[in-house]
């Protein structure tokens, strides 16, 4: 991997984890997902999608299902990942392309020029600062005029209590979710078990590097996005996008 940063890499059995318990883990997981694909309906068709870090293939499966237009590219890092994306979207035929990459590797994006849009979910916080600025500018180069770039992700908190009210919060999704979805809190007991809460756990040496949300903003709007808004948040979860 070239131009990386020196930090823990993700690994399978986080993929494994993640697949296991992404579903009680990330807030109103469906309802960002839904966001998204609104969004997309709002760039004029046919498009081609970027995605990056595209886990199971959730997100791309929406899309693809509702947008008959989109022409999808889908990257990660996971080798399972992409396993379960390949089995999951393969009744969408020649419409998905799917790739292995490394996010802070800059290689790959000169690889897609003149997407019409690119997003990402759950993934730029392993980049730093300097990290998720290089890659805004590189996304904003890659996208058509009129491109849009989304983001759903974990953001930092920059108050003691701000992260405090984060931390309760994201114990709380989790714990309502395992309820509706098991009827028990099994899940919630593996999330404090193992340390998932970042924002009580968090540890320089970690894999994530959250930022805060005004400061990514900002970044966006220096290297020439427009219409910058939020359009979801809760526990430190936020989803917000930007247009070329």
């Amino acid at each position: 991997m070239s131009d990386t940063q020196d930090i823990p890499h993700w690994d399978e059995d986080l993929s494994r984890q993640h697949i296991d318990y992404g579903r009680y883990f990330i807030p109103e997981r469906e309802q960002q997902m839904a966001i998204m694909t609104q969004l997309l309906k709002g760039v004029p068709g046919p498009i081609s999608v970027l995605e990056l870090c595209c886990g199971e293939g959730l997100l791309a499966e929406m899309v693809l299902s509702e947008l008959p237009d989109v022409t999808y590219y889908g990257l990660d890092g996971s080798v399972l990942m992409l396993k379960i994306a390949s089995d999951r979207l393969s009744h969408f035929g020649e419409r998905v392309k799917l790739n292995k990459f490394e996010l802070a590797d800059v290689t790959w994006r000169k690889d897609y020029q003149d997407v019409q849009a690119v997003v990402s979910s759950l993934a730029i916080h392993h980049l730093d600062g300097a990290g998720k600025q290089a890659l805004f500018k590189d996304v904003y180069a890659m996208l058509a005029t009129g491109g849009l770039f989304i983001v759903a992700d974990m953001v930092e908190l920059v108050s003691p209590v701000g992260r405090q009210v984060a931390a309760d919060a994201w114990d709380e999704v989790v714990r309502q979710r395992a309820t509706k979805l098991d009827g028990n809190t099994a899940a919630l007991d593996f999330f404090l078990r193992e340390g998932w809460n970042t924002y009580r756990y968090l540890d320089p040496e970690d894999i994530d590097h959250p930022s805060p949300l005004f400061d990514q903003l900002k970044w966006l709007e220096e290297v020439g996005f427009s219409a910058i808004e939020v359009h979801f948040m809760q526990a430190g979860h936020a989803l917000f996008s930007g247009w070329k």
